[in-house]
């Protein structure tokens, strides 16, 4: 209880705070009137034909998803590939980029989180994405931006990589994201098999998302954190299905309250879940 208090009074230093990643769609609107910054959609290409942020170009999360790339080093993308899509959109590793969804977070934190493991350092999540920006009436289009293909070298944060054999539930604080139906094994979805990992905490991602499904303020993610038990002294590894998406919002979400001892499991469920001689629990 007195740890509880303690990281409680040290997380009232606005130093600790993240939210340096996230831009508001007041301020964005207004960068965007001078011409910068990129946009990308991280929504299906069918929801970003409907409509879109002016100048957007379209990255669909879930082509960033490589199982292959996650079993064999840990790693949540091979970089080639991962640079390959932003070259094609047009982008170097010194663009300054804003990535949005629908508004939930999670599709915009797999791209932030993807372009951050490459070494990108200008990339922010819109706050409250497409829902809030279209709620406040700005402007939107069908037209689809068609940028000349560019040189994006990535720079990878190897550290990053995450190996299934890594795990250590003894060591770290390990946090399901996923629903408690899947963390029980009632659903599966989409693995293999249900359950989780022996040892990790379920956590599911919408703890810490508002009514709007959007990201809560610092503070209150903070207050959710701590009186779960989790605190930033511990080392905290993140797992939903892919490894991207509840995940990664989970991380962004930490992040923003100032944890920064957290990483991703890259395989996360799929991964685990795919050899039957791995301890399952449900």
């Amino acid at each position: 209880m007195a740890r509880a208090l303690l990281w409680m009074l040290l997380l009232l230093s606005p130093a600790a705070f993240g939210a340096d990643f996230l831009v508001s769609t007041e301020a964005l609107a207004t960068e965007m009137k001078q011409g910068k910054p990129r946009l990308i959609d991280a929504e299906s290409a069918a929801d970003f034909s409907r409509a879109h942020l002016p100048g957007a170009v379209n990255l669909p999360y879930l082509e960033l998803e490589d199982a292959e790339e996650n079993a064999k080093t840990g790693l949540p993308i091979f970089p080639q590939l991962g640079a390959a899509k932003f070259a094609a959109l047009g982008l170097t590793r010194e663009s300054d980029v804003v990535v949005y969804d629908g508004g939930d977070g999670r599709a915009a934190s797999s791209v932030w989180y993807v372009l951050r493991f490459l070494g990108h350092e200008k990339v922010r999540i819109l706050d409250g994405g497409f829902r809030k920006w279209l709620k406040e009436g700005r402007p939107l289009t069908q037209e689809t931006a068609k940028p000349a293909r560019a040189t994006y070298v990535p720079k990878p944060r190897t550290d990053w990589a995450l190996k299934t054999a890594d795990l250590d539930p003894k060591r770290q604080l390990v946090l399901d994201a996923r629903s408690l139906g899947e963390f029980t094994g009632k659903e599966t979805g989409g693995a293999r098999q249900g359950g989780h990992i022996p040892g990790a905490k379920a956590f599911p991602w919408a703890k810490l998302t508002d009514a709007t499904a959007s990201f809560r303020s610092p503070a209150e993610i903070r207050k959710i954190l701590v009186a779960a038990g989790i605190t930033p002294d511990r080392e905290i590894v993140t797992y939903c299905n892919p490894g991207i998406g509840r995940s990664t919002h989970l991380l962004a979400a930490l992040t923003l309250a100032g944890y920064d001892k957290v990483k991703v499991y890259p395989g996360s469920w799929i991964e685990w879940a795919s050899d039957p001689a791995r301890p399952i629990e449900r």
